[in-house]
């Protein structure tokens, strides 16, 4: 048995052998058999380009070039077979790709490179090109075989991607710059908001802020009347503006005559900057001229809109890139900031009778000018009475040529419409009253509904120039604006902030008239407008009695309480104000 054994396993190792040695010899007939059918085949139908080059050639000639080659390259087999390949470089061409080649050719070696190859149409496209050495039976380089593979679209997304890194890595390095460069101007405005005192306190403060952290800044205040910015502080290198300019915004009035119409920048970012409504509104312009240490290279212009009142502008100015949208957001939330800051300044002022707004108008399409045109006069405001169902003013009248007559005047009240006089007093006076009310007028509530007060009214020439004062920013704006759009001619002229100078006189005032009634106040006002308390009497008693529809002795007991109030007023603030205490 274990001699069977062991024939048999010797009969199992022969048999094995045997099998082995039939193996390769079939794959080695296999492999013979299909070299030059399938090989070639698959060499020409092969989805990339194949070339090979004849290594021992001078200037390695292609000796071979599939189908692929031509689909991505435009040259045919025909073209190709003969030439070196680097028919297909160009100008674009880098020499990077073609050295390291050349290298690896040199040292019989292969190597995978991407190149900027064109095609027979002149088309540009990324080759990545493959060359492996082939070598005959001594060792020595015959051939070059290379594979060519169009991998144009794969670099696109490449570069894509590299654009999108680099753009995301600019905009990280801008947010750090940004960062680096408002580092502390929002906590140090919004401290100065807080702390400030007086806008001017504040306005100095925001400028020198921003002056440390930019090139140069200016904060100034809007003037409606000639649509201008009147620069107030002015700090760096501000391109030519100081702190007594004045920007006309561009398209203004003012802007052919004024001190920088010859700065279209900084008039087109300012008015983009207050033009409208919109508190975040901001516009940057880039670049500004000049040159040297103080040449800036942007200004942007950041409104100061609260509400509906426009403040004015700060102009910001950078000697290095345009500003970031990110910086624009900051900037704007600045302005945002100073707007509240000066609100608050200018309610607190409002409520203390510190400060007003004085509004100028001029407006040509007003009853009251027809009025004065009919009776060839000029009329002055000189007060308002309040005892009639109406509220009635007095005017006084001046440049008429001949005694003002009653009949006349209520003639040209009748023609004109929207007036009715109540009386006519000292008739043969220099300057004659006259008492009228306004009914159905455009005019008629106007000052009333945003809490201004009249001040001045004279009416003469074809047009009624009228002053009001009003406490607040926004109300004196949207005023403003009402007028000049309830009136097709109404002009603003004029538009001023200042302080109270008697505000203290003005509280007298105010306390005063709460103390009298409304005929007491009535009794006096009419007797003074028409020269009662002059002697001789430019107007009787009776006259005034007469205009009031009561008698002459009810009329000399109003007047004789008013008196009396009045003059105790201010016998009594004499003598009991505080050591010390003055009118402001």
């Amino acid at each position: 048995m274990e001699r069977r054994a062991d024939v048999d396993d010797g009969s199992d190792r022969a048999l094995g052998q045997g099998f082995e040695t039939e193996q390769r010899a079939a794959t080695s007939a296999s492999t013979d058999a299909v070299d030059e059918a399938l090989k070639t085949r698959a060499m020409d139908e092969a989805p990339v380009g194949i070339t090979i080059a004849d290594a021992r050639s001078p200037d390695m000639p292609l000796v071979y070039a599939n189908a692929a080659f031509e689909r991505i390259t435009g040259y045919s087999p025909e073209y190709a077979v003969g030439r070196n390949c680097r028919f297909l470089q160009g100008e674009e061409t880098s020499e990077e790709p073609v050295a390291k080649m050349r290298a690896a050719i040199e040292a019989g070696r292969a190597t995978t490179v991407e190149i900027r190859n064109y095609r027979r149409d002149g088309e540009l496209f990324w080759n990545e090109v493959t060359i492996a050495p082939l070598r005959d039976d001594d060792g020595e380089v015959a051939y070059y075989v290379g594979f060519q593979q169009d991998v144009t679209r794969r670099k696109r997304a490449e570069r894509a991607a590299d654009r999108r890194a680099g753009r995301i890595e600019r905009e990280r390095t801008a947010q750090n710059r940004l960062l680096e460069r408002l580092d502390g101007v929002v906590t140090d405005i919004s401290e100065a908001v807080t702390r400030a005192d007086s806008r001017s306190e504040l306005e100095r403060a925001v400028a020198g802020t921003i002056d440390e952290t930019y090139a140069g800044a200016w904060i100034g205040t809007y003037d409606p009347s000639d649509e201008s910015i009147r620069v107030r502080n002015a700090l760096g290198s501000t391109g030519g503006v100081d702190s007594d300019s004045r920007i006309p915004l561009e398209g203004s009035p003012a802007e052919s005559g004024g001190s920088l119409s010859d700065s279209p920048v900084v008039s087109a970012a300012t008015a983009d900057a207050v033009s409208g409504a919109v508190a975040d509104q901001y516009v940057h312009i880039e670049p500004i001229d000049g040159s040297g240490a103080d040449a800036v290279s942007a200004v942007a212009a950041v409104s100061l809109h609260y509400g509906d009142a426009t403040y004015g502008a700060i102009g910001v100015y950078a000697r290095e890139d345009p500003f970031h949208s990110y910086e624009r957001a900051v900037l704007t939330a600045l302005g945002r900031t100073v707007a509240i800051g000066i609100n608050a300044l200018e309610s607190q002022r409002t409520l203390q009778n510190e400060s007003v707004i004085e509004v100028r108008l001029s407006i040509g399409e007003h009853p009251l000018v027809s009025f004065a045109s009919a009776l060839c006069c000029r009329l002055s405001y000189a007060g308002s009475v309040g005892d009639r169902a109406r509220s009635s003013m007095l005017f006084e009248v001046a440049a008429t040529e001949d005694d003002l007559d009653t009949e006349a005047v209520q003639d040209a009240a009748s023609a004109v419409g929207p007036i009715q006089v109540h009386s006519v007093l000292a008739e043969s006076a220099d300057h004659p009253v006259i008492e009228l009310s306004l009914t159905g007028s455009r005019f008629n509530g106007l000052l009333g509904e945003y809490g201004a007060e009249l001040r001045e009214l004279t009416v003469g020439s074809g047009e009624a120039k009228l002053t009001a004062e009003v406490g607040r920013e926004s109300l004196a704006q949207s005023l403003a604006d009402a007028a000049t759009h309830r009136f097709t001619d109404a002009e603003l002229t004029g538009y001023r902030r200042h302080q109270q100078r008697n505000e203290t006189s003005r509280e007298f005032v105010a306390d005063l008239k709460a103390e009298l009634t409304g005929r007491q106040q009535a009794a006096l006002t009419r007797a003074y407008t028409a020269g009662y308390f002059e002697w001789p009497h430019e107007a009787t008693g009776e006259e005034i009695a007469e205009s009031m529809n009561i008698g002459r002795s009810t009329f000399h007991q109003h007047l004789r309480a008013a008196q009396r109030k009045l003059a105790g007023a201010i016998i009594d603030r004499e003598t009991f104000r505080p050591q010390g205490e003055t009118d402001r």
